[in-house]
């Protein structure tokens, strides 16, 4: 067909489609109890997207429709909108079948049960989240995650904002306003999502001031550029927690930073990223400095995630000696930066458990690092027993070693000897990347990861709870295969 000829019946049926008053499509049947639950302005928008929707889609035969059957369509696909939109609000619970126990897109680490508990409390009513009690006067709110901290690593003070990236830009901002910030190059790290230190240091206000090589960074480096500027704010040093540089290397290490710092009288920050706070050898992990430790050699601020390996929520602690975190407190952007109550209290049920001995045992991300592979695989046996009674199987299933990861930006190159579930699909017009996407449209969703053609189901990242629904899913997954065209 020609040009002209497709761009002549398109005319065409744009003159053909002609869309019904919107509101005969509101009186409708099927938008009788929508518009009864819902705001009309709501239903109103999900018909004019109906609408818009049949305008590029239709076909010839609608224009057959008088205008009252084109309005009960529209209505019952305004129905079914509503629905879906209600259906689809929320983060919901899935099934994290990939390994990753600290996986970024599947929210990183789960909270245990007693956090929702403190959670609860804490905003169903109103709480004492900026009250002192014994004064009766305005009090400071996170006067309990500092004697937490206080209590669990020495630390003089500390504060609590969004996520680690604020707290750099806080430290930043607070410290070395129009200043430079010396860091070495090897440590000019991205984040995620595309946000890089050096960006963060830019928009936080501080000059970044590069010192050393890639690969082998001096602390000779450090005291050069000292001894020759006047402008220096802070040193930052930045742990490799999301990659590796191996080989020809060095580095300055911490405590020559520190002692560097105090010949100079420069705060010296270190952004220790994931924030452990127990060995991690003790589960077959490489060791990562602690939050204790760090602060023990001398640091003056030290910065981490909450929802890495401390296992709580999205948050940025800051930590280390009182003067510079009350200096932090007062600079304008903390307020903006600071968390509310919701996730204080999250960070306080994980911060509490750090207090009992092998406490830290209660939180999901060590409970599962701390499965054994003999644990996986009998879960897995027993997942594949179910399946043994379903008739006309179009998968073949198998349990199967696998490696699962920390994840999140932690412990680069680490992994942890695991097991679960392989699946290859019997059909060849139905490949694993088909089944996957069949999985992830269960209810709740089980999310896994494809390789060699084949679905794997590491059982590490699933709750020992959710087998069941493990089950249920890899039933509907075969039903719907057998109906696959």
């Amino acid at each position: 067909m020609s040009k002209p000829e497709s761009q002549a019946n398109k005319l065409s049926q744009e003159k053909t489609f002609r869309p019904p008053q919107i509101d005969l499509i509101l009186r409708q049947k099927a938008l009788a109890e929508p518009l009864q639950s819902f705001r009309r302005s709501v239903v109103k928008e999900l018909v004019k997207e109906s609408i818009k929707a049949l305008a590029q889609s239709h076909s010839g035969a609608l224009a057959e429709l008088s205008q009252e059957e084109l309005a009960i369509k529209l209505a019952e696909d305004s129905a079914e909108k509503l629905k879906e939109t209600m259906d689809s609000l929320g983060i919901r619970e899935v099934i994290n079948a990939t390994g990753v126990l600290l996986s970024t897109n599947l929210g990183r680490a789960p909270l245990p049960e007693f956090a929702a508990h403190n959670l609860y409390r804490a905003v169903r009513r109103y709480s004492n989240l900026e009250f002192d009690l014994e004064e009766g006067e305005r009090g400071e709110r996170t006067k309990g995650i500092t004697r937490l901290i206080k209590l669990i690593t020495g630390a003089e003070a500390a504060i609590v904002v969004n996520n680690n990236a604020s707290a750099v830009m806080l430290a930043v901002r607070a410290l070395a306003l129009d200043k430079e910030v010396l860091v070495s190059r090897g440590e000019l790290i991205e984040i995620g999502g595309s946000f890089r230190l050096p960006d963060v240091i830019e928009a936080s206000g501080g000059q970044l001031k590069e010192v050393g090589a890639t690969n082998k960074t001096r602390i000779q480096d450090f005291e050069r550029v000292l001894q020759k500027d006047n402008n220096v704010g802070m040193l930052l040093k930045c742990h490799q927690s999301n990659f590796q540089i191996i080989g020809f290397t060095e580095e300055a290490s911490l405590t020559e930073m520190i002692s560097l710092g105090k010949k100079h009288d420069k705060p010296v920050v270190y952004d220790l990223g994931g924030g452990s706070f127990v060995d991690l050898s003790n589960f077959g992990l490489k060791k990562e400095p602690t939050v204790e430790e760090t602060l023990e050699a001398g640091v003056d601020l030290v910065l981490f995630s909450g929802d890495k390996l401390l296992g709580g929520p999205q948050a940025g602690i800051i930590a280390g000696k009182a003067r510079l975190v009350e200096k932090l407190r007062k600079c304008p952007i903390y307020r903006a930066l600071r968390a509310d109550k919701v996730v204080i209290s999250l960070v306080e049920a994980a911060l509490s458990q750090y207090l009992l001995n092998k406490g830290f045992e209660n939180l999901p991300v060590f409970q599962m690092a701390g499965q054994t592979v003999e644990e996986l695989r009998k879960r897995a046996a027993n997942i594949l027993a179910e399946l043994a009674s379903v008739d006309n199987l179009q998968y073949q299933i198998e349990v199967g070693d696998s490696l699962s990861t920390m994840g999140g930006g932690s412990l680069p190159g680490e992994n942890l000897a695991s097991a679960g579930l392989k699946l290859k699909s019997k059909r060849k017009d139905l490949p694993a990347k088909e089944m996957a996407t069949i999985l992830r449209k269960q209810s709740p969703a089980v999310i896994g990861t494809v390789s060699k053609e084949a679905v794997n189901i590491d059982l590490r990242t699933v709750f020992a709870d959710q087998d069941k629904a493990v089950i249920e899913a890899l039933k509907a997954l075969n039903l719907n295969m057998c109906y696959f065209v």
